[in-house]
C-alpha cells in the first residue's frame, strides 16, 4: 500500500491504491508506515499528492507515525496536500503540529 523512494536524502513514502486515508485502508498504512519511520531512516517524508479524503482515521494514522518517529528520533514531514485535505488539517490546527512542505522539490 505504501511505495518508497530515496529523494535529496529523504525516504519518500506515497499511499498507493487509494486516494482516501481513510478507515478501510488506515490499519495497512499505520502499519507500513510504522515500520518506515521506526527504522533508523533518519528523513522520512509522506507525500499526499493523490489523497483527497481523509477521515478521523487517517488523522489518527498521521499522528501516530509523528509519534513514532519522534520517539526514534527521525525527522517526519508531510508534503504535496490537496487543498481539501489541507484545510481540514488546517481546521484541526495540524499545520502547526506536522512540518508541511509544498512539494518534493523543496525538501
Amino acid at each position: 500500500m505504501i511505495e518508497t523512494k530515496i529523494n535529496e536524502g529523504y525516504i519518500v513514502a506515497g499511499i498507493k491504491e487509494s486516494d482516501r486515508l481513510t478507515a478501510a485502508v488506515a490499519d495497512e498504512v499505520k502499519s507500513e508506515l510504522s515500520s518506515i519511520v521506526g527504522g533508523d531512516n533518519g528523513k522520512v517524508v509522506l507525500n499526499l499528492s493523490n489523497i483527497q479524503f481523509i477521515d478521523s482515521t487517517g488523522i489518527g494514522v498521521l499522528i501516530s507515525a509523528l509519534k513514532t518517529a519522534r520517539q526514534n528520533e527521525t525527522l517526519f514531514l508531510l508534503c504535496s496536500i490537496q487543498k481539501d485535505v489541507m484545510s481540514l488539517l488546517s481546521l484541526m490546527k495540524l499545520d502547526k503540529v506536522f512540518e508541511i512542505r509544498e512539494d518534493e522539490s523543496s525538501l
